[in-house]
């Protein structure tokens, strides 16, 4: 194995630099939150799921939903992985509100002042 002045082979340069961008690599995406768009689309369809539940309960059962996303779990229109939005801590449960004229429901994210493109299209 061949030596450079000093004393460091080609083999531990290479390996030093592999070293670094791995760990370069690694720190990306705590560096500059890569995930934060992905975790938006997905508290955006967790909404959509949560509407479609308290939608399809009223269809069902021909009555206005008065109830919270846990009614919705309860009752097997809804699943637990889709009641809550991915940025929060756990517990941060979707708010459901019924117009009583219209029976539209109206999904908000518990997170909607910190993440203000949460919000259904």
């Amino acid at each position: 194995m061949r030596l450079n002045e000093k004393g460091f082979s080609i083999y531990k340069i290479l390996a030093l630099i592999f070293m670094l961008a791995l760990i370069f690599i690694l720190a990306l995406p705590q560096f500059f939150d890569l995930n934060q768009k992905e975790r938006t689309e997905m508290c955006i369809s967790n909404m959509k799921d949560v509407k479609a539940a308290a939608e399809q309960y009223q269809r069902e059962r021909n009555e206005v939903f008065t109830g919270t996303v846990d009614d919705l779990i309860r009752t097997k229109y809804l699943r637990i992985a889709e009641s809550e939005c991915p940025e929060g801590s756990v517990g941060d449960k979707y708010h459901i509100s019924v117009d009583e004229e219209t029976l539209e429901v109206t999904i908000t994210c518990p997170n909607h002042s910190e993440f203000p493109d949460h919000v259904l299209p």
